[in-house]
């Protein structure tokens, strides 16, 4: 019985060793740092490191910094005006008796487009060419007895002054039954009609539009602190939706202050535009040239934005160093540095995910070749 017993426990204490010795042995490293060590390569978050234990250099591209003449280009929004516009309308309240015209037609200036019902002026007008007919005749006589001492000076005065107001009343109902004839003020594309023949019609009612497509206007508005840099005569491009390619205009115009509201300059420009091509209307994206200055320019991809504004990472002494800078211009490829580089820094430009400041870095072949100054 008690061999029994001795040898119960004598197993129990076996067990209960074997279970310690696996509970205090030290874990295996996982098989990804294991092969990671094995490779040379880095594990989860670090560099890789060599036979010897030194960090391996991270590749990047780099960019060599130099001087360069940087053109400042501020892009701005304009809107395409016709060079002539206008809302045909009548100037007398009267009924529509034709209309000679197409929809949509060059018109050339002075062609009719509406003619107003002009009846009753006209029959008013005969009935003054009866009395001025009459007051000639009154005045011819008054004359010819004035001369003999026959007629008061006063009778012959009143018979000129008579016949002098007919004539004003007749010029008043000519120039009443010339305006209904409307005519195109200007050659220009007639819009849509309106209004019918046999439609009455006041001097608030728009008949059509006539515009002139053959330059447009472009209005677009600057920042005030470039107003002392826009002048007559200078050139710039812009391009609008849905038409491919860029287009050229001409400053002709300034507004001669500076809006209080928006704190801009209002700047029009004129633009050929031979065919149509350009609507009317149309919002246009404009880019300004307002000069060149001497300054740095870098790869925009090289940019790391930040909460604090923006900064670059410069290769020194085979270490990456993160920089801040002040950016300006920013072009379609490149940015303007205003402060934190220098002629000759170095600026990588690729891997920035894995950069952090402090860590070797080398640069790959092809960018090393770019980065010589």
């Amino acid at each position: 019985m008690k061999s029994r017993r001795r040898t119960v426990s004598l197993v129990a204490l076996g067990l209960l060793a074997i279970a310690l010795g696996w509970r205090l042995r030290p874990s295996a490293p996982p098989a990804q740092a294991q092969e990671a060590r094995q490779a040379g390569q880095p594990g989860q978050g670090g560099q890789a490191r060599r036979g010897g234990g030194s960090i391996e250099p991270l590749l990047a591209e780099g960019y060599t910094v130099a001087m360069v003449t940087v053109r400042e280009t501020v892009p701005t929004l304009g809107t395409l005006l016709p060079n002539e516009s206008v809302n045909v309308v009548a100037e007398s309240s009267r009924r529509v008796v034709g209309v000679h015209f197409e929809e949509g037609n060059l018109i050339q200036r002075g062609a009719l487009l509406f003619k107003l019902d002009d009846a009753a002026l006209r029959a008013d007008l005969m009935r003054l060419e009866g009395r001025h007919a009459l007051a000639v005749a009154n005045e011819a006589r008054l004359a010819s007895l004035g001369a003999q001492q026959l007629v008061s000076q006063q009778d012959y005065d009143r018979a000129v002054s008579e016949l002098k107001a007919i004539v004003g009343e007749m010029e008043v109902l000519k120039v009443a039954i010339a305006q209904t004839s409307i005519r195109a003020p200007f050659t220009g594309r007639v819009g849509l009609r309106r209004v019918s023949q046999g439609a009455y019609v006041n001097t608030n009612t728009v008949l059509t539009t006539l515009q002139d497509v053959s330059q447009l206007k472009l209005d677009f508005t600057l920042p005030e602190r470039y107003a002392a840099e826009v002048h007559r005569g200078q050139v710039f491009k812009f391009s609008v939706e849905g038409r491919g390619g860029s287009y050229s205009g001409r400053v002709v115009a300034l507004e001669p202050g500076i809006d209080t509201n928006t704190r801009s300059l209002v700047v029009r420009g004129v633009v050929p535009n031979p065919g149509g091509q350009l609507t009317p209307g149309a919002s246009a994206s404009v880019l300004f040239e307002v000069g060149t200055v001497n300054g740095i320019l870098i790869p925009s991809r090289a940019l790391v934005p930040s909460i604090k504004g923006h900064s670059v990472f410069v290769l020194r002494d085979g270490k990456s160093v993160e920089q801040d800078v002040t950016i300006g211009v920013r072009t379609a490829d490149n940015v303007q540095i205003l402060s934190g580089l220098a002629q000759g820094d170095v600026v990588l430009t690729s891997n920035l995910l894995r950069l952090r400041a402090g860590i070797p870095v080398r640069l790959e072949a092809r960018a090393a070749q770019l980065a010589q100054p």
